[in-house]
């Protein structure tokens, strides 16, 4: 998902959705099956309420939730995220971010390129840093998440702070 799309204007959220199911075919209408498939998406994203809107009137964070949902309407076994979170205030973020773990259970591989640290180990599994050496970091959350790797990455020094349910990433810097 590209952070700046463009998007036509004056089409709806769900004729927006729907285009998906006219990439590798011609047809002139999609199944009572395909707008189900639409509807329930919508709904999972909280955003069936927009479905008749022109996109142009979405939100930032509506259009990145809208752009998730053509990629799991697509039934794509892996997405490519860049910030999937941005412009959306913390509790979509936190709900976004449940959605795309969730989808991690059932054979999804989801990749996202995301700079908050403390929600990024709270709902990564595997991560990948680079240092300004070009050096990769590739780990589990636990080995990765370290003060000497981090500061190895950002240049900067972090505390891992270990909390009563989650634990968090604290710059001192």
């Amino acid at each position: 998902m590209p952070q700046n799309p463009y998007y036509p204007s004056s089409i709806t959220t769900f004729d927006y959705l729907s285009s998906i199911f006219f990439k590798n075919n011609w047809k002139w209408f999609i199944s009572n099956t395909e707008k189900d498939k639409i509807n329930n998406i919508l709904m999972r994203i909280g955003l069936y309420d927009k479905k008749n809107i022109s996109i142009e009137n979405l939100s930032g964070g509506e259009m990145q939730k809208i752009n998730i949902a053509l990629g799991l309407i697509s039934g794509a076994d892996v997405l490519l995220l860049d910030e999937p979170a941005s412009n959306m205030d913390l509790n979509n973020q936190v709900n976004i971010l449940k959605l795309l773990k969730e989808l991690t259970s059932k054979n999804i591989t989801i990749v996202i390129i995301m700079h908050d640290l403390s929600l990024a180990m709270k709902y990564g599994d595997n991560f990948i840093g680079i240092t300004n050496e070009n050096k990769i970091i590739q780990k589990n959350s636990i080995d990765f998440f370290t003060p000497e790797n981090l500061k190895e990455i950002f240049n900067m020094n972090f505390e891992i702070v270990k909390g009563q349910n989650n634990t968090y990433v604290q710059i001192l810097d």
